[in-house]
C-alpha cells in the first residue's frame, strides 16, 4: 500500500486517497519545526523507556532492534507514522493496541532519542501529521551522533 510519498527536496508530503484516511487526523506540521529543535520532549522519553521496560523487553532490546544500520536499513523509506502505526497495529504481540495512542508516541519518542535525534519542547502527539514527515532511515537528518555528540 502506497502511505505516502515524501518529497525532500521540497520538504513537501503528498499522500494518495486512501493513506489520507488513515494518517493522523489533526494537527498540522509546525512550519518552523526541524530535526534540530526536535520532535519530542524529554520528559515524553522518559515516559517511553518506561513504557518500554513495562511492554517490550520481554520480546525486544532498544539497541538490537531499534537502533543501528538494521534498523536504518529496515526503515529506510518510511516515516516516523509508519513505525507508530507499525507498533500500534502490531503490539505487544499477544495484545496489540493495548496501549494508548499516546503511549506508543512515547515509545517513538525514545525511539527517536535512541537514534540520535534531538529532543525539543513539546510531546510528539499521535495526532500530530508532522509524523508523517519525519524521515526514518540513513538519510534521515539527527542532530547528535548515537554517542551523543552534535552533528
Amino acid at each position: 500500500m502506497i502511505f505516502v510519498a515524501l518529497a525532500s527536496s521540497l520538504g513537501v508530503a503528498t499522500a494518495c486517497a486512501s493513506a489520507r484516511a488513515a494518517s493522523p487526523a489533526v494537527g498540522v506540521p509546525p512550519s518552523s519545526a526541524t530535526a534540530a529543535e526536535g520532535f519530542y520532549s524529554a520528559a515524553q522519553v522518559d515516559r517511553g523507556r518506561d513504557a518500554f521496560r513495562t511492554n517490550c523487553v520481554e520480546c525486544h532490546s532498544i539497541n538490537a532492534d531499534f537502533t543501528g544500520r538494521a534498523f536504518e536499513w529496515n526503515w529506510r523509506r518510511r516515516t516516523v507514522w509508519d513505525l507508530f502505526r507499525r507498533i500500534k497495529e502490531t503490539m505487544p504481540e499477544d495484545f496489540p493496541g493495548l496501549l494508548t495512542d499516546q503511549g506508543y508516541a512515547d515509545i517513538i519518542a525514545y525511539i527517536l532519542d535512541a537514534n540520535g535525534y534531538a529532543a525539543g519542547a513539546g510531546d510528539l502527539m499521535p495526532t500530530d501529521v508532522s509524523m508523517s514527515v519525519i524521515p526514518l532511515g540513513p538519510g534521515a537528518r539527527k542532530t547528535r551522533g548515537m554517542d551523543g555528540t552534535r552533528s
